[in-house]
Order: C-alpha cells, then structure tokens, then sequence
C-alpha cells in the first residue's frame, strides 16, 4: 500500500532523481527524472500536486481499489462488497467426488471457489466464501 506521506517524503529528499516516481510504479517517468534532475526541477515543482493521484492510481493498479481494500484477484484476504452481483453458480458434481452427509459441492462461477450446500437447497442464495458473489444453487 503506497502513502502519500512517505511519497512527499521521497519527492522533497530524493525527487530530483524521481524516487518517489519508481515508490509509485512510474518506472519509465522516474528513469527521465533520473536522467533530468526531475526536468530541470520544473517536474520537480509540478509532482508537488502530482503526488497524491499518482499515490491513488499506484494502489489502484497494484491493490485493486481506491481506499485500500484487499479484493483484488491477487489477494488471500476478501472484502465484502457494498451489492454483489447475483450470479448462478455451476452445480455439476465432479466424476468421483461422492455426496456426504446430504451436501453437494457447487462451484462460484466468479472466482471458481467450492461451497458446500445442501441436497435440497435447489433455488437458494448463498455467498461465496472467497469472493462474496452471491450464488443461486442450480436444481
């Protein structure tokens, strides 16, 4: 999770050199930085308002949300989302794996997570425990 705080720390010390631009993934901007002295020190003066969109946009594209969240593909930790998306989940068994105790497996059609339902719960909601997509359990 990138801070602004620690970016206008790198920009004020070590922005000439465009440090804070390789902090927020800028790799090709920080290397012109580098190679400028931060384009004569007028990059340097611009990035000063640059900063916090380039913080907001670096965690977006690493992290996958604006307020640093952890529902990114990537990440082991799920979030909640606000209203999730209903979607139908596929409800064929595979070969070999036996039904037990009256449960079936079905899996999200998101993220491809298992869930473990009851037999009879034909046309019932449940949310997946991974990505929180709420599955209709097919008949």
């Amino acid at each position: 999770m990138c801070s602004t705080a620690l970016a206008y720390i790198l920009w004020f010390f070590l922005g000439t050199v465009g440090v804070h631009r390789f902090y927020c993934g800028r790799i090709g901007t920080g290397i012109l930085w580098a190679c400028t002295g931060g384009l004569l020190g007028i990059g340097w003066l611009v990035d000063l308002f640059l900063v916090p969109s380039m913080v907001r946009e670096a965690n977006y594209r690493f992290f996958g949300r604006l307020d640093g969240g952890y529902d990114h593909p990537n990440r082991p930790i799920p979030t909640r989302p606000t209203d999730p998306q209903p979607a139908v989940a596929t409800g064929e068994v595979p070969a070999g794996e036996p039904v037990v105790e009256n449960r079936r497996m079905i899996y999200c059609t998101h993220c491809g997570g298992p869930l473990k339902v009851p037999v009879t719960a034909a046309g019932r909601q449940y949310a997946c425990p991974r990505c929180w997509t709420v599955l209709t359990v097919p008949g």
